[in-house]
């Protein structure tokens, strides 16, 4: 392949010399690279025909599918900003980010409700589906695409306050895609399986964007945490060789354990878990319940770094330390990490992002003096240099003195059996004792809970203090679906704090037992 510089280049690359091939197949239906080329050139020139400006933005909110790719790329083709949000969004979400980042264009699957409400606050709609049925024609000319150029807006999905648009450039994404590909030890004779979200960093990046770049066989599913299933059935039909989910899934697979081992997914060389923090005792359970040995590996990534940070390498045994952290392995090539005074992960890269979309007071927090950018996540370096996660920096609990992340507790809890779900946050109410250790627990469906819920709290309690040699001050079982979390399924962990202190949990009968106090 030559030397590629921009996302565009690549695509055009594949359309020429691998036009034939399947670039991605979703749910069954295949798309070809110039079949994708094509469609992405029409739709640059509806765009274009809309009089969009150079690197003006563009929203998209489609899901998984091949109108994602073809509205992702053909804005960029028309020389704008692509800016993809959960396709589930409200009118009122689109609109403030549609507002925050200056987009008057608004791309939707055809949907009247949205439409009509964002058309009147002024924006333009254009329903994607309805838009190619009718395009007859392609622009004879296309403006010019920069290496450093934004290529799209990565929307962080914090939990308060205003979101932050991360600007990615086109040498910010391939320096990434190649530091993952040489990282990873990634071939074209891998076949990638993903349900995970295109809107979303490693769903588009890693797993969309590094196959195109290699001519990669892609199987891609809509983006359902409900279809653990028909992940398994596509990596079992496509002989699938890697994957990507969040520890949450593979936990959710192993809660179906019964319903999947009918599948044989032992094709899998990776199954790379990462976005959130990854559990020593979810890599033991999966690989032993799949068949499966040295196939899970951990990773560390996050979208000021365009998505990858550090994996270890395929069939590399998992390392854990003596507080069952489990490293998420070396830096990938060009990619240099140290760990500063406080304990924050501090990361310097061609791949680092150039900072927040008009955010110039952001942009500023986000960089050291000498260029690294701060991560928000606190962790250290062991001797050999591998990289572990202890916590994000603003959801540590201090304890008595002591700082503990929210996994430690976490873990303890959910290898309780009728656990659905929990977390942990630190509250302080003022008093003397300071900040304490409150812990939300979504249990499955059982009638009766004033009989069985105080045994349960009681194992609870009990877990937590053997493994962390204290008790929580305060444990709930809460309703499912209670504990909030991003579209990823990342826990949010400062709104679950607020709706506990507002008295919001209360209000909507979510606390289960005992009676809020």
């Amino acid at each position: 392949m030559p030397e590629i510089s921009t996302l565009i280049e690549m695509l055009e690359y594949r359309a020429e010399n691998s036009g034939d091939k399947t670039a991605f197949t979703f749910q069954g239906e295949p798309t070809t690279y110039q079949s994708l080329w094509i469609q992405v050139n029409q739709f640059a020139s509806l765009l274009l025909d809309k009089e969009i400006e150079r690197q003006e933005c563009v929203v998209i909110a489609l899901p998984n599918g091949a109108e994602f790719f073809i509205a992702f790329y053909g804005v960029q083709r028309a020389g704008g900003i692509a800016v993809p949000l959960f396709p589930e969004s409200s009118a009122e979400r689109i609109m403030s980010i549609a507002e925050s980042c200056g987009a008057r264009l608004v791309v939707l699957p055809d949907d009247l409700s949205k439409k009509d409400e964002l058309e009147k606050n002024g924006f333009v709609v254009l329903e994607l589906v309805s838009l190619l049925a009718n395009a007859q024609k392609q622009a004879s000319a296309f403006q010019s695409v920069r290496p450093g150029d934004i290529a799209f807006l990565q929307y962080t999905s914090g939990s308060t306050g205003n979101p932050k648009g991360v600007m990615l450039t086109h040498v910010n994404l391939l320096t990434n895609m190649r530091q993952m590909i040489t990282g990873m030890q990634i071939t074209e004779q891998d076949v990638f399986v993903s349900w995970l979200p295109v809107y979303h960093d490693m769903g588009l990046i890693l797993m969309t964007m590094v196959p195109f770049y290699l001519g990669v066989r892609t199987h891609l599913l809509a983006a359902d945490l409900r279809s653990v299933r028909d992940w398994f059935r596509t990596i079992h039909a496509s002989r699938g060789t890697f994957t990507a989910a969040p520890d949450f899934a593979y936990r959710l697979c192993l809660r179906h354990a019964d319903a999947l081992r009918e599948y044989d997914i032992t094709s899998l060389r990776v199954a790379l878990n990462a976005a959130e923090p990854v559990r020593a005792a979810t890599i033991a359970g999966f690989e032993s319940t799949f068949g499966l040995e040295n196939v899970m590996v951990a990773g560390y990534g996050l979208a000021e770094a365009t998505v990858g940070v550090s994996m270890w390498t395929p069939r590399t045994k998992a390392r854990i330390d003596a507080n069952g952290l489990v490293s998420v392995g070396k830096p990938f090539p060009d990619v240099d990490v140290k760990i500063a005074e406080d304990g924050e992960i501090l990361i310097k890269s061609t791949a680092n992002s150039i900072g927040y979309f008009n955010n110039e007071e952001a942009t500023k927090e986000l960089f050291t003096e000498d260029g690294y950018i701060y991560s928000g996540d606190l962790g250290y370096l062991d001797e050999e240099g591998c990289l572990y996660i202890v916590g994000r920096k603003k959801n540590i609990i201090k304890h008595a003195g002591e700082t503990i992340a929210p996994q430690e507790l976490e873990e303890a809890v959910d290898a309780i059996e009728g656990v659905r779900f929990c977390a942990a946050v630190g509250i302080d109410r003022g008093r003397v004792e300071g900040e304490q250790a409150y812990v939300f627990v979504e249990v499955r469906g059982k009638p009766n809970i004033s009989e069985w819920g105080y045994e349960m709290v009681l194992q609870i309690v009990n877990a937590i203090h053997d493994r962390l040699g204290f008790r929580p001050a305060r444990v709930y079982l809460v309703k499912p679906r209670t504990i909030p979390r991003t579209h990823n399924g990342k826990i949010q962990y400062v709104q679950l704090r607020e709706s506990y202190l507002d008295g919001s949990l209360k209000e909507r009968g979510a606390i289960l037992y005992p009676d809020y106090s």
